[in-house]
């Protein structure tokens, strides 16, 4: 019976172009993965202000309690206030590094930071919310005095 004295396997040269090429790939995917982290961030953002004014409409139509949302741009925050209670919620922050660009809203033909949900489901008045992540890249929200909000 004839034995084969060959062995088999990898050598630990072929083991460390293997461990070399793929931290090549690795370094090279970071920036895509850090881009896809921001721009993931900037639409948590967006669609949490969208859920907070669809649910301040939702809440004044359904308790017949009007609902003030205020936004600050100093501190990239939010707060919603019932306008019957006096209670307040918040203030609620954006994810890390997304902040308040701006916020335009016109209320009775003054331009302010704040906008009211009306017990008849229309807004108090009309404008935009401009969300902004480090590198500058916008989303904008518009809401409508008809009570229609959506991202452009």
């Amino acid at each position: 019976m004839k034995t084969n004295s060959r062995q088999q396997g990898f050598t630990l040269i072929e083991c460390m172009v293997v461990m070399v090429v793929m931290g090549l790939m690795f370094a090279m995917s970071i920036p895509s993965f850090q881009s896809y982290r921001r721009t993931h961030m900037l639409q948590a953002g967006t669609q949490s202000v969208l859920g907070q004014l669809r649910l301040a409409r939702q809440k004044a139509i359904g308790m017949q309690h009007s609902q003030r949302l205020t936004f600050s741009t100093g501190t990239s925050s939010y707060s919603v206030q019932d306008l019957v209670t006096n209670q307040t919620f918040g203030p609620f922050n954006f994810p890390k590094e997304i902040t308040i660009d701006r916020a335009d809203l016109v209320e009775g033909g003054v331009t302010g930071t704040t906008i009211s949900a009306l017990s008849d489901g229309r807004f108090s008045g009309s404008g935009e919310i401009v969300l902004r992540d480090p590198k500058g890249v916008r989303d904008t929200l518009s809401v409508q005095v008809s009570g229609l909000t959506l991202i452009r």
